[in-house]
């Protein structure tokens, strides 16, 4: 059974991301605004398992992004999903500190 909720709840956010990636005119305008890019980061912002330290891929995927266009575009969908306190972790592990009170409609 929670195998099961695990894999649908993945593939309710790669369904997010796609819709997200689908629309053209966001891709074009936002170039360094890309979510599909930061899949490599999943596992160590989704909400089950312990915090761990940011493999250098996910790191690299979060140095090349707009932080700020991620946070702006974030879906509230995605918020039940995601630690916030992973994802702050991950980006002040990264070198590329979230600012404010919350990204997207997610509160940090």
């Amino acid at each position: 059974m929670a195998v099961c909720k695990i894999g649908f709840l993945t593939w309710v956010l790669f369904v997010i991301v796609g819709i997200l990636i689908s629309d053209g005119n966001f891709v074009s305008s936002q170039g360094q605004c890309d979510f599909q890019a930061l899949q490599v980061c999943w596992d160590y912002v989704k909400k089950e398992g312990d915090m761990i330290p940011p493999s250098p891929e996910c790191c690299n995927a979060i140095k090349n992004s707009d932080v700020q266009c991620i946070c702006q575009h974030l879906p509230p969908a995605v918020c039940p999903l995601i630690s916030m306190k992973k994802v702050a972790y991950v980006a002040e592990y990264c070198k590329k500190p979230l600012s404010g009170q919350k990204c997207g409609s997610c509160p940090l």
